[in-house]
């Protein structure tokens, strides 16, 4: 962990001219969505507060985001903490944007060092985008983790989009020794004339012969240029995820 945090600040500290004088954006987000499984009366709800920072900087075609998730979920009548925090450094080439990230994961107790590699392509009205994640334990008990991510959004007017998701995640000895496949499909209405987003979702995912299913709702607040359409997917299948085979 001390080597993570002393090479992002020292990251920072190159980066910090550029941002003084950069254009910078993002958004923060709740969400709650209610969690249903095959098993009866297992899995209750969650609740997430999400936010991301993506500013340019002066070298040319590049910029960096950082996004942060804390959620609680309730389940077994228990509650089980997940967060995760990411900083990317992405290289716009107009059309199509590639990037590499790192991070930190805490999936309720069980600590990673996350990294990977992602891709995305906009179009006049929508985007495409791939991400692939590994994610190592400090606890040798721990197998790695490795997770690949395929998300779209089409707008369908000016304030209303559409969008999906798929992804495979395999968490090793953390939950189970099979790979939970998910997927999700959501609805986004930007509220005219205000920065304020509303959406809701349906994710569900599939392991050990289980299926876990989130439908949820969400309201988002953007301030500066925004994220949307410029916004790296990172390992954001991670969490889910490993709700999903808690």
């Amino acid at each position: 962990m001390r080597k993570l945090i002393i090479g992002a600040a020292a990251l920072l500290a190159v980066a910090l001219p550029s941002i003084a004088a950069a254009d910078t954006g993002g958004s923060i987000q709740l969400t709650y969505a209610s969690i249903s499984d095959d098993l009866a009366d297992s899995k209750d709800n969650v609740v997430a507060l999400s936010g991301v920072v993506i500013t340019d900087l002066q070298a040319s075609g590049w910029r960096l985001q950082a996004n942060a998730t804390n959620s609680d979920a309730d389940a077994y009548n228990n509650s089980f903490a997940y967060s995760q925090g990411e900083l990317h450094a992405v290289y716009d080439m107009g059309n199509v944007q590639i990037g590499g990230f790192a991070g930190m994961l805490n999936a309720n107790g069980f600590n990673y060092y996350e990294y990977g590699v992602e891709a995305a392509m906009n179009f006049s009205r929508g985007q495409v985008a791939i991400s692939a994640a590994g994610a190592s334990s400090p606890n040798s008990n721990l197998d790695s983790v490795t997770s690949v991510a395929v998300s779209g959004a089409l707008m369908v007017t000016e304030n209303l989009s559409v969008g999906a998701t798929v992804s495979t995640t395999d968490y090793g000895n953390y939950g189970s020794s099979d790979s939970v496949d998910s997927y999700g499909v959501n609805v986004a209405y930007e509220v005219p004339n205000t920065d304020v987003t509303l959406g809701v979702g349906y994710r569900s995912s599939d392991f050990d012969n289980n299926t876990v299913d989130f439908i949820g709702v969400s309201v988002a607040w953007g301030f500066g240029d925004g994220a949307r359409g410029r916004r790296m997917p990172g390992a954001a299948a991670l969490i889910p995820d490993a709700i999903a085979i808690e």
